[in-house]
């Protein structure tokens, strides 16, 4: 099959799933067929300076859209810098189809220039690694796209190699378990107390979740992958589930906890401690370090939420939830001289529309941009919670201002992850996207620093950079963009980048001083 007909297999493969959007970096020859066989069937391009930036661009897409996203690359280099967006994909349940270019088969024994086991390279970071050819390439793409769909949603790496003989994903195998129902009823009806648990798999049950806690007291902590799937605004709300300390007054006060769609990848490593029984609900299995349910059912969510909701009585006091959320909150704001961040996202909320969507990246900000960011409904708060690269935030953003083009994104970064993805500021420009990047610059990589005070290795040269202007370096990208030195100025700087049309930056000087006392609240003898 031809370098043109391969392409449009693998394009119109793609329409039929649903997808619409193209992230990629393309490195010449198959990858530029790919990219004009895409547009010809209706799919729009979108050009990234990074490869793991498209594929993270692409999760995020697809995590938003409900479709999976194509994302493509070329080969060597372009394949191995894909493989960390990959792997967030991997760990965050996010269908992407990953193709690469590759030293054709026919050509693979005299050309040795920019060849890797492309295969091999994807096989531990995507849900399954082989080649879509000139055999069969429709059989290839369908079942690909039907492996990154099928739940725990993931990613899928092809090789495009019109020389060789296509391989085909393995058949699905059954995503359902044998379990006990009148032991379910019997464990949900016996409860007085019972706290529910909503992970990353509670995503595709929402309204049913929102349906069996109406009227009902029932307490409910969502992971970072879970938030918004009951609102902020809701009496059940409790806050957030880390696997570490914050959460332990909630689940200590249970007679019974309901785990709807708990991911193991979604909790920090520490032993489960608590000694009320554990019933597991999901489209695929726990696997909990120490969890040890007294019951787990693998099959349809809506399904298994509905049969908890026959049997599902409390005996929990009108506002206890709330309780439970404002006692958490209040140890989260940590106390600074001065500009704090608990201020910078607290102020950031409140001045952003309704609706609005936020990014955070892995850095010790995330610590209070997750619990103190309020959001109404899945979706519109964003971060890479299994994989926690660093690097996420702004790719993420845009992902996300492509995926929801009618609402604004405020992006929450580190000075560390900013400096991964800078170039990406001219992608915001270049597609006049309505992202506010809101920069908690302190020169330090301030998670690491905390963990080195403990174990003491390395001293400043390991953690520390020269202090940088972001604000300098946006504005010769084309982003408006301000400095904000102390909690009086942010207000007013704030509301002026979000009022901004297009893309803007706020580069906060952060006093990074409550840190310490944020880490001990939320992880405290689980650190």
């Amino acid at each position: 099959m031809d370098v043109d007909s391969l392409s449009a297999e693998v394009a119109g493969a793609m329409v039929r799933a649903g997808s619409d959007t193209v992230f990629g970096l393309p490195g010449g020859g198959n990858n530029l067929s790919v990219v004009g066989a895409a547009e010809a069937a209706g799919m729009r391009f979108i050009l990234t300076h990074t490869e793991s930036a498209a594929a993270i661009m692409a999760g995020t897409y697809a995590e938003l859209s409900g479709a999976p996203a194509l994302c493509v690359v070329t080969r060597g280099p372009g394949a191995a810098s894909a493989v960390n967006g990959c792997a967030q994909a991997l760990l965050d349940r996010q269908p992407v189809v990953l193709l690469t270019d590759c030293v054709a088969s026919a050509e693979r024994d005299r050309v040795s220039h920019q060849w890797i086991d492309q295969t091999a390279l994807f096989s531990s970071v995507a849900k399954w690694s082989g080649v879509v050819g000139g055999t069969d390439p429709q059989e290839t793409m369908d079942r690909a796209l039907e492996l990154a769909m099928r739940p725990p949603a993931g990613p899928v790496h092809l090789d495009f190699d019109p020389t060789a003989e296509g391989s085909v994903p393995p058949e699905p195998t059954t995503d359902s378990s044998d379990f006990n129902r009148g032991r379910l009823s019997e464990l949900v009806a016996g409860a007085r107390r019972p706290v529910v648990l909503a992970g990353v798999g509670a995503l595709a049950a929402q309204s049913q979740i929102r349906a069996l806690l109406s009227g009902r007291n029932v307490p409910v902590l969502t992971t970072y992958k879970a938030r918004g799937v009951v609102a902020d605004s809701s009496p059940n709300y409790a806050g957030v589930l880390t696997g570490a300390s914050i959460e332990s007054p909630v689940i200590e006060a249970a007679d019974l906890v309901i785990a709807i769609g708990l991911d193991a990848v979604e909790l920090i490593p520490a032993r489960w401690i608590y000694r009320a029984p554990v019933v597991s609900i999901g489209a695929w299995g726990a696997e909990v370090d120490g969890f040890h349910p007294a019951l787990e059912a693998v099959g349809d969510l809506g399904e298994l939420v509905a049969a908890v909701a026959r049997d599902l009585n409390d005996d929990w006091e009108i506002g206890a939830a709330s309780q439970f959320r404002d006692a958490a909150a209040s140890e989260v704001r940590g106390d600074a001289a001065g500009l704090s961040p608990h201020y910078v996202v607290e102020r950031s909320r409140a001045l952003s529309p309704a609706g609005t969507l936020a990014t955070v990246d892995a850095g010790a900000h995330m610590l209070v941009a997750m619990p103190v960011w309020s959001t109404e409904r899945s979706g519109e708060l964003l971060i890479s919670s299994g994989l926690a690269t660093m690097g996420f935030s702004l790719p993420a953003a845009i992902g996300a201002a492509l995926a929801r083009p009618n609402r604004r994104v405020v992006c929450f970064v580190g000075d560390g992850g900013l400096g991964m993805t800078l170039a990406e500021l001219e992608t915001l420009v270049r597609l006049r996207l309505d992202v506010t990047v809101v920069v908690f610059n302190d020169s330090t990589l301030t998670l690491i620093a905390l963990k080195q005070r403990a174990e003491g290795q390395g001293g400043r040269r390991a953690v520390g950079y020269s202090p940088i202007d972001f604000s300098g370096v946006a504005a010769s990208c084309g982003v408006p963009a301000w400095q904000v030195h102390a909690q009086s100025e942010f207000d007013s700087v704030f509301d002026r980048a979000i009022s901004t049309a297009g893309p803007s930056l706020v580069d906060v000087r952060v006093d990074p001083t409550s840190y310490p006392d944020v880490i001990s609240a939320i992880r405290g003898r689980r650190q």
